[in-house]
């Protein structure tokens, strides 16, 4: 999400989800802004609980998210790094590679270079969502089935973010009070998972500002969504791009608490450990 250095305040609905442990009082109905913990927060501690030492970044941009995890190899792809933040910070190697991932994807080893699976991969790459899509199932054939895949900026809170044009945004969301905030469609690739891969795990939180989506119960040899690639951006290209197409496919989605997953080891309960 791009915020231009925008406050995040906010207010979140907080539903339950059937087959996991009640998290907390159900608020109100999707959509509605998002008040867990920052996003950043949530996969700095999520990453120290899991004891993570592979780590890959797909859109890493100034390093906000990067520098913050702590791990022992960490590779970062962005086409165009504006880097801020110290990436090396609790890390023993880092990689960066500036270039598209569909090229990064093609030409690197990346278990090579990380010396084994992705133990916890962030996309937050382009914000459309044939790219996420790709970038998913890319990500994926380098994990293990206990590796974990988060995706950022799938729980858009307003339609002028949703613009699969980041100057489209930037004009309908002028003097409103997500001004700059660019969320895209990627919400797309979660119903898309659903249908096309009910065999992934997938839970979604209230993590400040636009959302963090974890997936889990990984098959790296499965090879349906980029089989049937061409077929599923087709039928997904015509879905509407609107709160209300989100909050449907959110009706059988529950969005979590961060503070579910975040006290003790309950991340264990959510995810393949």
């Amino acid at each position: 999400m791009i915020t231009d250095g925008l406050a995040r305040d906010t207010t979140v609905q907080r539903l339950e989800a059937p087959e996991h442990p009640a998290p907390e009082a159900a608020l109100a109905a999707y959509p509605a802004d998002l008040s867990g913990d920052y996003y950043v927060t949530v996969l700095k501690k999520l990453a120290k609980m899991r004891s993570v030492k592979r780590y890959l970044e797909v859109g890493v941009n100034k390093g906000n998210c990067f520098s913050q995890i702590a791990c022992e190899r960490a590779i970062g792809v962005d086409p165009a790094f504006e880097l801020k933040e110290n990436v090396t910070n609790g890390k023993k190697d880092v990689r960066l590679f500036q270039m598209p991932s569909d090229a990064f994807f093609e030409e690197v080893d990346v278990r090579a270079a990380l010396g084994g699976p992705v133990d916890l991969a962030f996309l937050d790459g382009l914000h459309q969502f044939e790219y996420l899509l790709r970038d998913f199932y890319n990500t994926e054939r380098l994990c293990a089935p206990n590796s974990l895949i988060a995706m950022h900026d799938c729980l858009p809170v307003s339609e002028t973010m949703m613009s699969r044009s980041i100057s489209d945004t930037m004009r309908l969301s002028k003097g409103t009070r997500h001004e700059g905030w660019w969320t895209g469609d990627v919400w797309k690739v979660v119903a898309i998972l659903r249908k096309f891969r009910p065999d992934l795990r997938i839970v979604c939180l209230d993590a400040a500002p636009t959302g963090l989506v974890f997936v889990s119960n990984l098959d790296p040899a499965n090879t349906a969504l980029s089989r049937d690639y061409c077929r599923i951006v087709d039928e997904f290209a015509s879905v509407p791009n609107t709160l209300q197409a989100v909050s449907e496919v959110y009706e059988t989605q529950p969005i979590l608490p961060t503070s579910a997953i975040l006290n003790g080891f309950d991340h264990s309960l959510y995810f393949r450990a």
